[in-house]
């Protein structure tokens, strides 16, 4: 570990923040960052993580080398003192004494609490840079199988409630303009696209930037090719004045970091979830017309008021 993140406090706590999918992955949760480096007394926890739908506080304290009484110790205190649900104890190897401490932890928790040992290994084939990946050494009894049965469960339920949500913004986007309607049957994903034209596609999807969850309208740029894409986005970011005086409002323009797309995007006013279904019709009203505001402004540059020859005549998607 040493040789991939030479200082623990410095360089792997940083990093971990910044890929808690993996933490999430293992222990088969749905984690964000709430926090690190948060004090406890004179002490400080390496990480704060939250269940994204309960709320559950999980504290992470990793470590170098073998497990050890101080970071076992540090890891009761930590959980003991944010008053959270679950603790993780991250460290390359654990002994057996440690491992059968966090067992009877277990064995002694009530419901919904619970300590995981998790192992870090770094994997290596050829020359490849080095691949992290997260063991599970320790966990509360029967988390799997309690895991998989309410992940499966919140999925069923999940994909029912956004099928219905996309079948109601396709029966509202009819009675403007069939070709508005989104292809296919509704979808189980938090996103739908409900219109394509040569590299802009027009979409609508509950996000969470900034981990706050949002409803956005967006024309997503991408022609399949990195230098095509960037040639499209700046021809349209050129008239950005235009198109946001044509929409009737400010857009946020984004250049995706790592990534060929760009995108371009308007937000529902107020943080909105997709279960809420009590918000869902001004939700739908708000969608259908500012996605019709954005596809109206963005194509007029494109394909109707551009003098622009590489935009004109380009087919529907």
């Amino acid at each position: 570990m040493h040789k991939v993140w030479p200082r623990e406090a410095g360089d792997f706590t940083p990093w971990l923040a910044a890929n808690v999918q993996l933490v999430s992955d293992a222990m088969g949760m749905d984690l964000e960052l709430d926090d690190q480096e948060v004090s406890v007394g004179n002490y400080r926890a390496d990480l704060v993580l939250k269940e994204v739908s309960s709320g559950a506080l999980v504290v992470v304290e990793n470590m170098y080398g073998q497990t050890d009484h101080d970071h076992i110790g540090k890891l009761i205190t930590y959980a003991a003192g944010l008053n959270a649900s679950y603790a993780v104890l991250l460290a390359e190897s654990f002994r057996p004494e440690h491992r059968s401490a966090l067992n009877w932890l277990n064995s002694i928790s009530k419901e919904d609490c619970g300590f995981f040992g998790l192992g870090l290994e770094t994997w290596r084939i050829g020359d490849s840079k080095p691949a992290p990946r997260l063991r599970v050494d320790v966990q509360p009894d029967d988390w799997s199988r309690s895991v998989r049965a309410g992940k499966d469960r919140k999925e069923s339920e999940r994909s029912l409630l956004l099928r219905r949500f996309w079948a109601e913004m396709q029966s509202s986007f009819r009675t403007d303009s069939r070709d508005w309607a989104g292809r296919g049957k509704p979808p189980r994903e938090a996103w739908m696209t409900f219109k394509s034209r040569m590299g802009v596609q027009f979409n609508v999807t509950f996000c969470r930037p900034g981990n706050v969850r949002r409803l956005r309208c967006e024309a997503y740029i991408d022609t399949g090719d990195k230098e095509s894409t960037a040639e499209l986005y700046e021809a349209i970011e050129s008239r950005c004045h235009e198109i946001e005086k044509a929409f009737g409002d400010e857009l946020e323009w984004s250049r995706l970091e790592g990534r060929r797309a760009s995108r371009i995007s308007s937000y529902f006013p107020e943080p909105i979830g997709f279960e809420e279904e009590d918000r869902w019709p001004e939700a739908r009203e708000w969608a259908v017309a500012a996605l019709g505001r954005l596809r109206s402004a963005v194509e007029s540059v494109l394909w109707g008021g551009s003098d622009d020859s590489r935009f004109r005549g380009r087919g529907a998607g």
